[in-house]
């Protein structure tokens, strides 16, 4: 091949290495557009009952809430140290974000002494691949030892609660019907244990509620002095009746309709994240397949 042939080729050459690092950064950037799709879609069927928890409601009773004379029947060991208390849900959440936010620019900065890791990090948007995928390593860690932490709690409060066709046969009702606690702070245990069991005892957890209703309109000085946390009453009636009944819950059906209308707005929000995202990662992708076969081509031609 003469110098002129070589002359004409070698920029052919070069514009196939480029066309191909385009295809690729197109493709890295069409994963993680992605990811961010599959994203929105989970936070669409999560975002409501975020929303509520931010405003310490919920859609459904979620956990057992122990009047304090109550709480002295627990027949397991709780973990009552402040570091425990300190890593509750939003304590987690920091801790989570600081780990993995650290530990994944650490793990690259340690990747890149190896010689595998060195070589593949000169792009930037690699080096971006790489951080997000430590990110997440962490994250999921991280997210593992919270759940498996708190999972013997979990456990020994499941098996204290658990019963097979009545409720009087679980653990907490016989160590109710022993103690001292009066029947409205029975009926306010056991309608929580109803509605937790699986599948949902609703005609017992609606005896209890009921029983609640009545002890409040009967005595509402005598049943404010019991101090049942009034969420949990909020959400046990909406749970049942799809409304507030009493006195001590109606309040919070303004708290409610802020977290409705935030949930909304999230929701408009987060679909109109979906449409974007979808639309952006469509145009990746068929800009990607186009540089792929453009390349192809030039070498076919080169070829022939």
């Amino acid at each position: 091949m003469s110098s002129i042939d070589e002359f004409s080729v070698q920029p052919i050459d070069q514009r196939l290495v480029v066309l191909k690092k385009r295809q690729r950064h197109l493709m890295i950037w069409f994963f993680l557009s992605s990811a961010l799709v599959l994203m929105t879609i989970t936070a669409l069927f999560f975002q409501k009952e975020f929303v509520y928890r931010f405003f310490d409601l919920s859609m459904h009773v979620q956990t057992l809430d122990l009047p304090y004379h109550v709480q002295d029947l627990i027949p397991f060991k709780q973990p009552v140290d402040y570091f425990f208390n300190l890593l509750s849900w939003f304590g987690w959440l920091f801790i989570k974000i600081f780990v993995a936010f650290i530990g994944a620019f650490l793990l690259l900065r340690w990747a890149k002494r190896l010689n595998f890791f060195r070589q593949r990090f000169q792009a930037w948007t690699l080096r971006v691949v790489a951080w997000i995928i430590a990110f997440t390593l962490l994250w999921s860690g991280m997210s593992y030892i919270q759940y498996d932490w708190q999972d013997e709690t979990e456990k020994a409060y499941q098996q204290w609660m658990s019963y097979k066709n009545n409720i009087i046969e679980s653990q907490i009702a016989q160590d109710l019907n022993q103690s001292n606690a009066s029947a409205t702070e029975k009926a306010y245990v056991l309608a929580q244990v109803a509605l937790l069991h699986d599948p949902i005892d609703r005609k017992t957890a609606n005896i209890y509620v009921n029983q609640l209703i009545n002890a409040e309109r009967n005595n509402p000085a005598q049943f404010q002095k019991y101090d049942f946390k009034p969420e949990q009453l909020w959400v046990m009636q909406q749970q049942l009746y799809g409304k507030s009944i009493t006195l001590m819950t109606q309040p919070l059906d303004l708290r409610a309709q802020q977290a409705e209308l935030i949930a909304q707005i999230v929701n408009v929000v987060l679909w109109g994240l979906l449409l974007v995202t979808i639309a952006i990662s469509t145009v990746l992708y068929f800009l990607a397949s186009h540089l792929k076969s453009r390349r192809n081509r030039i070498a076919h031609q080169l070829d022939a």
